[in-house]
């Protein structure tokens, strides 16, 4: 993770003292609309369940390699907030937190043996961008594409609620987060979307079509189908936090970016 932060951010900034920025968290002036913060912990998450395996496949009982792959997934976004701090963006103690509270959830969900009916998954969806020249001037990255959600698997609910789950095991009810305009579009048409989507189960899907876990491209697939929000297979309605008012249903990529106008 620190050497993906040096490919990917620092090594293109200048230097600068070592400093904190306060990001406002998920809130209206927050930097991305918060929308980076929810990748912090649905990518830590995701991180942890690596770890976890990787400590459990050099012999690590469960809860060593729980407790060992927070310390990992901590550790390495704290390197990368100490990266952060020493250029233009800063460090920020909110992205920290939100490591460690994506690497504890999913320890929690691997310890209470929810995996089956629990999951965390990213994915993307297309988003205009105001044409080059009536684009707003905000810094850092644009999260308008990017979703992330925390899903509830009804192949792993219903059976532990007594009910056969019957054709509804290929489906997943997912909370999702996104913010869209934060990098490019005038402050009143941003958006902050909390969202309820009905989509596929795609990892089932794949298993019940004969796809197994016991070779390389086969368990490369189902992770793949676990982790990652393939486009147009969920929709849903969002709640746009700062107009109050809902959108759908969608898959999330409904947004006009309107344009800012220089004098």
């Amino acid at each position: 993770m620190p050497l993906a932060g040096w490919l990917t951010w620092w090594r293109k900034e200048e230097g600068a003292s070592f400093h904190f920025r306060e990001e406002g968290g998920l809130g209206r002036r927050s930097y991305a609309g918060g929308a980076d913060k929810a990748s912090h912990f649905v990518m830590a998450a995701i991180a942890q369940d690596g770890a976890e395996a990787i400590y459990r496949s050099v012999g690590k009982d469960e809860r060593t390699a729980r407790l060992l792959g927070i310390a990992l997934v901590s550790t390495a976004g704290l390197v990368i907030e100490i990266g952060d701090g020493l250029t233009k963006y800063g460090a920020s103690w909110e992205d920290a937190a939100a490591n460690v509270l994506g690497a504890a959830a999913a320890a929690g969900v691997n310890g209470l043996r929810l995996e089956d009916t629990i999951g965390f998954r990213f994915g993307v969806v297309k988003a205009r961008v105001p044409d080059p020249c009536c684009r707003a001037t905000a810094y850092g990255g644009d999260y308008s594409r990017w979703v992330h959600s925390v899903d509830l698997k009804l192949d792993g609910l219903l059976p532990r609620l007594g009910v056969s789950p019957g054709p509804a095991r290929f489906l997943l009810v997912s909370l999702t987060y996104g913010s869209k305009g934060y990098r490019f579009s005038p402050a009143e048409v941003r958006q902050r979307n909390v969202g309820v989507d009905l989509g596929l189960n795609v990892e089932q899907l794949l298993r019940a079509a004969g796809v197994r876990d016991d070779s390389w491209w086969g368990r490369s697939l189902l992770l793949f189908a676990r982790y990652y929000r393939i486009p147009w297979t969920a929709f849903g309605w969002r709640y746009d936090l700062n107009s109050g008012r809902w959108r759908g249903p969608d898959t999330g990529d409904r947004f006009d970016p309107g344009a800012v106008i220089y004098d």
